[in-house]
Order: structure tokens, then C-alpha cells, then sequence
């Protein structure tokens, strides 16, 4: 038997090995997972567990990972989350209009994580407006004057009246 068979040999009995491991594993997560969910529910539920959330959700490491898991159920990929975090970070002004942003989720002018809906990919850091109207450009959404806004209501009234009187015509003349 040559050297490579040896090792061939060998590598079989690794893989054949680790197969075996892996089924065992399986078999005991399928006997004990009742069991497991129960103790993790039932941990969940003491006071000492409920402290340490609270003071997790408080700390810094904390707020990071809320906001990469909500970014991730946006759909937003990025390569490097804790660089754009830091990004997110650091912003205080948009990147479109260079206005101040203001933190949370109230104001005009908060801070939005700009991205492609298509693609999932991060664009920019911008305020509010400036994000809404890059989405409403990426969806072909035309924003009218106000003097064209009015004009068009205007002209709705009018239709509106003009079927109106022909429909009180019609039930007057039968």
C-alpha cells in the first residue's frame, strides 16, 4: 500500500468519523430539545436574566447590535456593518443636502440609511426628506409645483361637477 493510498485511506475514516458524530448530534438534539427550550424559557423568565438584558440593550455594544439586526431585517447588505455603524456614527450632516441631522426617530431632518431597495446595497447617510426623495426618484415617482398640484385638483373639481350635472340631466330627462 502506497503513501497516498494510506492517507486516502485515513481521510476516508475521518469522513466516516465525523458523519457519525454528526448523526449522534443530531439524535441527541432531537431527543433533549423539548428539554432545552423548556431551561432557556425558563431562564428567560428570571429577574437576574431580565437585569442583564436591560443593562445590554443600555450599553453601547448593545444599541450597535439593535441597529446592525435592524438593518439586516431591512434588507441592507453591506461587507463590513461595524465600519458602516461607525460611519452611522460619526455622520452629523447629510451627505445630499448638508443639513444638521438630528438622532431617533423624530424631527425632520433624522438620520436615514439611504440603499437600493433593488439591490440591498448602502448608498448614503441622509436626512429624512433627501432619502424619501431619492426613493421616490428610484421609483420613477414625479413630484409636481405647487401651482401644478393645484391645477390638477382644479381640474379634478371640475370634471367631477361636469359628471355630476350630466348624471342629474339624465335622471331629469327620464
Amino acid at each position: 500500500m502506497t503513501e497516498a493510498d494510506k492517507r486516502e485511506q485515513y481521510l476516508l475514516q475521518l469522513e466516516q468519523k465525523n458523519n457519525e458524530h454528526k448523526e449522534k448530534c443530531k439524535k441527541y438534539y432531537k431527543e433533549n430539545r423539548e428539554r432545552q427550550l423548556k431551561k432557556i424559557a425558563e431562564t428567560r423568565q428570571t429577574e437576574a436574566y431580565k437585569q442583564r438584558m436591560n443593562e445590554f440593550r443600555a450599553s453601547e455594544a448593545g444599541k450597535k447590535s439593535a441597529r446592525i439586526s435592524c438593518w439586516k431585517q431591512m434588507g441592507i447588505i453591506s461587507n463590513d456593518y461595524d465600519a458602516l455603524y461607525n460611519k452611522w456614527k460619526e455622520t452629523t450632516y447629510c451627505e445630499k443636502c448638508n443639513v444638521e441631522l438630528v438622532e431617533g426617530n423624530k424631527g425632520k431632518h433624522k438620520k436615514t440609511l439611504d440603499h437600493d431597495h433593488n439591490t440591498g446595497q448602502f448608498r448614503n447617510i441622509l436626512c429624512h426628506p433627501c432619502n424619501v426623495i431619492r426613493g421616490n426618484e428610484d421609483r420613477g415617482v414625479i413630484r409636481q409645483t405647487n401651482d401644478e398640484y393645484n391645477e390638477n385638483r382644479k381640474w379634478k373639481r371640475w370634471i367631477k361637477t361636469f359628471q355630476l350635472r350630466c348624471a342629474f340631466r339624465k335622471l331629469k330627462n327620464n
